[in-house]
């Protein structure tokens, strides 16, 4: 029997189910009543209450710049969550298994904010001169419930399944075209620990310009009526859909023609 639930309770069993490390037990009823990405948006937005009670904001996440999740059935614009302080672990980190029920991971792409300037920008060109740096970035994921088939309505509602995020190297920022061009030629390479390639990509596979990530957010907060600051993450969403984690895993990301440059960052998971 499916138990009972309301969107009075969401945010409070998401939050008691993400702290105990565990998968919501009513999630299909849960599924019955979030039906639509507007009661999607405002049940995460109910979520980040209840977080901002317990961390400081770090980051936003973006996903849907994707052509997986974009075309998922009901999404009419790019899904947005928050991460928080204490989610982020240094490059080579090693990830417990025990930290959540279900782990998944995935080579995502991260932005840091130069200043406030960033609110007022509108195009990628008038972006680049209030961004400090790139990161390799691989999240790894807690969903708290069973998103499989993937549903859009449930991902939006419990902040895009955020939990962990490994930051690698960095590249400063040119405020150039040809910088801009850059993060759409790149290739990104995603790998396990014998060498085998779980995904390979161009740069352009999120929404074109990964930069794209930074506008989503801008405007998802302007109608929040907040904005980003300087110090503030973005995350433009991941070159592949996510995948199992297990014991042992070793996974790495190259982003090679970055600025010039190639990055590198890996996590394990034991």
């Amino acid at each position: 029997t499916r138990q009972a639930c309301s969107l009075d309770t969401w945010a409070n069993d998401v939050a008691t189910t993400w702290k105990a490390r565990a998968m919501l037990t009513n999630a299909p009823c849960y599924a019955g009543v979030i039906t639509s990405m507007d009661i999607g948006r405002t049940m995460r937005d109910q979520v980040i209450e209840r977080f901002d009670e317990m961390f400081p904001r770090a980051a936003y996440k973006v996903v849907g710049l994707d052509p997986v999740n974009a075309a998922l059935p009901g999404v009419d614009r790019p899904m947005v969550g928050v991460m928080y302080v204490g989610m982020f672990l240094p490059n080579g980190a090693t990830i417990p298994m025990s930290s959540a029920e279900r782990l998944i991971t995935e080579p995502d792409f991260l932005i840091s904010v130069a200043d406030e300037g960033i609110n007022d920008a509108t195009t990628l060109e008038q972006a680049l001169p209030h961004l400090d740096r790139i990161y390799g970035f691989i999240e790894v994921l807690a969903p708290v419930f069973n998103n499989a088939p993937p549903n859009p309505f449930m991902m939006q509602a419990s902040n895009l399944m955020a939990r962990w995020g490994v930051i690698g190297e960095s590249v400063k920022v040119a405020a150039t075209s040809e910088f801009l061009r850059s993060l759409e030629t790149m290739t990104v390479t995603f790998s396990d620990g014998d060498g085998k390639v779980l995904a390979k990509q161009p740069g352009s596979y999120l929404g074109v310009n990964p930069l794209n990530g930074v506008l989503v957010v801008v405007e998802e907060l302007k109608r929040r009526g907040e904005r980003l600051h300087a110090g503030d993450l973005i995350s433009s969403g991941s070159y592949m859909p996510p995948m199992p984690v297990t014991a042992g895993l070793y996974t790495k990301t190259l982003y090679e023609g970055i600025g010039g440059t190639t990055l590198a960052v890996d996590a394990s998971y034991r």
